[in-house]
């Protein structure tokens, strides 16, 4: 859903500008974040999961009032910078920089390789996101390179996490322990 949202935003802001570089942009952002890397994921990953629950540090109800505060902290320190965007309230960061904290917050407390993928696409979306709302007259390339460089990770975790599956029968980086030197 984050980048459904990235992707909008971006054809909302280059639709605003009239700039033809930030609707394509749009358009490979969906077909990339929204149509590539799910199915990838899917192909690779979720056929071969044996296991369904996901360990957790943090239970669901304290993960979510820390995931709150976050999401509040990032609020209330962007509301100090200086910094506005395109079609964005005076808070342009606070919902960028909540997706990165939120992002390493997941990434954190979930030891299972899948959810740390979502973690990093939710890290790349913030991060992608704050790119276009600050910096939307940013060359084409630069955009596009933000956005490419998604897709490597994303196929690295993969082909790691179907490693990790087919070897211990599940994906929980808790196994991974016995690889510390």
């Amino acid at each position: 859903m984050q980048s459904v949202f990235a992707a909008g935003y971006t054809l909302l802001v280059g639709v605003d500008r009239a700039s033809p570089a930030l609707i394509v942009l749009a358009v490979w952002t969906a077909l990339i974040k929204v149509i590539v890397i799910p199915v990838s994921i899917d192909r690779q990953i979720t056929r071969q999961l044996s296991e369904h629950e996901v360990p957790l540090v943090v239970q669901v109800p304290m993960s979510l009032l820390l995931g709150t505060a976050l999401a509040g902290l990032a609020y209330w320190s962007s509301s100090v910078l200086p910094i506005h965007g395109a079609l964005l309230p005076t808070p342009a960061l606070g919902m960028p920089i909540a997706f990165v904290l939120v992002g390493f917050f997941f990434m954190i407390t979930r030891q299972n390789a899948v959810s740390q993928i979502v973690g990093l696409l939710t890290i790349e979306n913030g991060v992608f996101f704050a790119t276009v709302a600050i910096a939307p007259g940013l060359p084409f390339v630069i955009g596009f390179l933000l956005l490419l460089d998604l897709l490597p990770a994303v196929l690295f975790y993969g082909v790691f996490a179907r490693l990790i599956a087919a070897r211990t029968k599940s994906t929980s980086v808790q196994d991974m322990t016995v690889l510390r030197g």
